[in-house]
């Protein structure tokens, strides 16, 4: 089993299988296992519940101080 447990689906279920890229899906942890396939998975697998991760995008000077601010007034 992988270091996070999965939900319950087996690989058989989902179709894993190799040479495509588990480690760009939204359901990947690094090093090697799923919030929903059972067991290790392996970094360049796929299943059929495969899923794009979202882009992390960059946060600008004025997120970073309205964070600053927010934080200043609890303490």
């Amino acid at each position: 089993m992988g270091l996070l447990a999965g939900k319950g689906l087996n690989k058989d279920e989902v179709d894993y299988r190799q040479h495509e890229r588990c480690k760009t899906c939204m359901h990947f942890y690094y090093p090697g296992s799923c919030d929903i396939v059972d067991g290790n998975i392996s970094m360049d697998a796929v299943c059929n519940k495969w899923a794009i991760k979202p882009k992390n995008e960059p946060k600008d000077g004025e997120f970073y101080m309205n964070e600053y601010r927010s934080k200043e007034g609890k303490e």
